[in-house]
């Protein structure tokens, strides 16, 4: 039960890119329409959840012990860039040279998400067991797919809609993004607790 509401908190009232505003410049950047959101949402979701469910292991039975707890963010980085690399490559190998210059661009984006960071990063934080910190986990990439294909959906519908001059681009898309924010922020209370 810990497991699922650490999932369904994370995903929803907990959300790291409209409720903690993290990775919230690789979302509106990549983006732009939802067959491509889809694909680079699911790595951001499987990068972000490996991430945090290896950064568990490696604060409480590495860092933390050894005093070197400082370190966790370099750690997290490093370990997650490696997994995302590696996944994307192998992925992509039996791959056209196009197909696989496409991929290594998605897979940077995926690397220097903020998610992959601050996923392990909170986990670390509240000092919390390994399923509630692998629910946690899963559920951040979950929530941060979720904001990823939502935004490209809703920027795909306002970019077909007649907006003014003036708010066309950037600024209808952080208006966007922000009415999004306030969406996920009412939600606050509606998940957390709901499987206590």
């Amino acid at each position: 039960m810990e497991f699922l509401n650490a999932l369904f908190t994370a995903a929803l009232d907990n959300n790291l890119v409209f409720v903690q505003l993290v990775g919230m410049a690789s979302v509106m950047v990549l983006a732009l329409r939802p067959e491509e959101s889809v694909r680079f949402g699911l790595g951001l979701w499987g990068a972000t959840a490996v991430s945090g469910i290896l950064g568990w292991p490696l604060y409480y039975l590495l860092l933390q012990p050894w005093g070197i707890s400082y370190l966790a963010p370099i750690v997290y980085l490093m370990v997650a860039s490696a997994v995302v690399f590696l996944v994307g490559g192998m992925l992509a190998a039996k791959k056209p040279l196009e197909e696989r210059r496409d991929a290594m661009v998605i897979c940077t984006a995926i690397a220097l998400n903020a998610c992959l960071l601050a996923c392990p990063l909170s986990i670390a934080e509240a000092d919390c067991t390994f399923d509630v910190g692998a629910g946690t986990a899963i559920g951040a990439g979950l929530g941060a797919f979720i904001a990823v294909v939502l935004f490209a959906t809703l920027r795909g519908r306002v970019n077909d809609a007649q907006v003014p001059a003036a708010l066309r681009g950037l600024p209808i898309s952080v208006l966007t993004a922000a009415l999004m924010a306030l969406a996920f922020v009412g939600i606050n209370g509606a998940v957390s607790g709901l499987f206590v």
